[in-house]
């Protein structure tokens, strides 16, 4: 249940990865105290303090109790209502475990509770965790179609993580064509995920994790699977943590011993893995003339994930500017080595226009409140990063100067790459990016610098990377990994040695991340 997963995520060290998460973007949102609701706020406390209360369990399973016997299941339902209260009510539920009190719940996923997204958010896991306490298998139909909004949310791996823990859910990995398949199938992948951002390893034991992985693999529809070779993919990334994943577990044989059976399983099926995912490319890459619609997304979503070259195939959907999911279509295009797909992007930039009088105009600090942009100008500046070229470096120039810092955080966050071709443009643009008002564009700069082996932006990082504050030394490394700073890579390694357990996994997490970027810079493997 939720309760157990926070009290366990308070406590135990995998937590870090959710807490510098959590607390980071908690903290954007308290800058805007309106942004956040008190339903949030409440939640992200249990959360970071382990401390729930009971006693308003015990209390609304008193009221319900009466309730039942006075006015039915309508009367209990009328009483369950979004707000802080809402969390000890449905688990009050749950504890009354009743074949009434499960409908309740069900019917509570239809609703929509806040028109908050991160309140919303809660209240799903809130429902998920408590159908799972119940274990209803009549609840999944219920969870899965309400799958597609809760794991897509910032907490979509906790709602994961709970649903597939209910008895019944592999029989949905059976059936990968229907609706509900393709839902079972993309929970896994995020609760997979999950385990890299917060989630206990005890999932894998109380998920049967590495039967769900034999199963889905058994049930693989015939030629390329872009769902299939997400989620396989995913379970590759888990083999390579397994190590100190098992170090988290407790000091009980079984939990251990259970643990690595399901470990073993895909490990098992490791070299058969790699060979489909290799095979899987080209068939993917066939597919993109037909697919439509959610299919076409999954495709393109597989493609980013796998590091697919798919040029050849994406440029002609892209110049019928018509064309439905452009986004995913040019954050595809970074990993393309096509000197096509560079040109397309730079000619995709400058027939935005305007973009020299942009960089004219006063740099403002705060992102306007609504976009001056389209959002696949920035998915253009962003992919850029992987075609190297003279031309790409003068337009990134370009755009750092421009007024709004969402431009400019998207231009400067793809420099640094590669060697500049014009060196001293490119690290006068990033000097002066250091300068800027918005203070996401100096990270970023700082972050291309380090890149670049500057020693003071490396510096800065180390600094922030010994500090005394575990959290903080945390947060460093990971973004020290999502920015490719492979020469802090050594400083990493010597977080390993440190007294504090949560630090020494976020030093784990993020060389592994270095390296699998590494190996794929090597061979183009995945």
């Amino acid at each position: 249940m939720m309760v157990a997963f926070i009290m366990v995520a308070t406590l135990a060290p995998l937590a870090m990865l959710a807490v510098v998460l959590f607390t980071r973007w908690w903290q954007h949102l308290r800058d805007r105290e309106e942004a956040i609701s008190e339903v949030a706020r409440q939640h992200f406390e249990i959360f970071q303090s382990g401390e729930f209360n009971e006693a308003a369990v015990e209390k609304a399973k008193r009221r319900f109790r009466v309730l039942f016997e006075r006015g039915g299941e309508r009367a209990v339902e009328a009483h369950v209502r979004p707000g802080p209260h809402f969390i000890y009510q449905v688990r009050a539920l749950a504890e009354i475990g009743t074949e009434a009190a499960g409908r309740i719940l069900e019917r509570q996923l239809q609703r929509q509770l806040s028109k908050d997204e991160l309140e919303q958010a809660w209240y799903w896991i809130d429902l998920a965790a408590c159908l799972r306490l119940l274990n209803r298998q009549e609840s999944l139909p219920h969870l899965l179609r309400c799958s597609e909004e809760a794991r897509e949310s910032p907490l979509g791996h906790y709602f994961a993580a709970e649903t597939m823990c209910i008895l019944g859910f592999a029989g949905y990995l059976r059936q990968p064509e229907t609706a509900h398949g393709k839902a079972a199938l993309r929970l896994v992948h995020r609760a997979l995920e999950g385990l890299r951002y917060g989630i206990q390893p005890q999932l894998v034991v109380e998920a049967r994790l590495g039967e769900l992985i034999e199963t889905a693999w058994d049930h693989m529809p015939r030629g390329a699977a872009p769902l299939h070779a997400r989620l396989l993919h995913e379970a590759l990334r888990l083999l390579r943590r397994a190590e100190y994943l098992r170090s988290l577990l407790t000091e009980e044989a079984a939990d251990r011993e259970a643990f690595d059976w399901q470990l073993s399983r895909i490990a098992a099926l490791e070299p058969a893995l790699r060979e489909y995912l290799r095979d899987a490319a080209s068939g993917m890459r066939s597919q993109l003339g037909s697919a439509q619609g959610d299919s076409l997304a999954d495709l393109l979503v597989a493609l980013s994930e796998l590091r697919i070259d798919a040029a050849a195939e994406l440029l002609p959907r892209l110049r019928r500017k018509a064309d439905e999911h452009r986004e995913l279509m040019i954050e595809a295009l970074r990993w393309s080595r096509e000197p096509a797909a560079g040109r397309w992007l730079r000619d995709e930039a400058h027939a935005r226009g305007g973009m020299h009088h942009r960089a004219r105009q006063r740099l403002q600090a705060d992102p306007p409140r609504q976009p001056s942009v389209a959002e696949d100008y920035l998915n253009v500046l962003h992919s850029l990063r992987g075609h190297p070229s003279l031309e790409t470096e003068e337009l990134l120039v370009l755009a750092c100067q421009d007024w709004d810092p969402c431009v400019r955080m998207a231009a400067v966050s793809s420099l640094g790459w590669w060697e500049p071709l014009n060196v001293a443009a490119v690290r006068e643009c990033l000097a002066k990016c250091k300068r800027d008002p918005n203070p996401d564009v100096r990270q970023l700069a700082r972050a291309a610098l380090a890149r670049l082996g500057e020693r003071a932006s490396l510096q800065w990082f180390r600094q922030a990377l010994f500090a005394s504050d575990p959290q903080q030394v945390g947060e460093t490394a990971q973004i020290i990994a999502i920015e490719g700073l492979t020469l802090l890579w050594p400083d990493l390694d010597r977080l390993l040695d440190s007294d504090h357990e949560e630090v020494t996994l976020c030093a784990r997490d993020a060389i592994e991340r270095l390296s699998e970027d590494l190996d794929h810079a090597r061979t183009g493997s995945v």
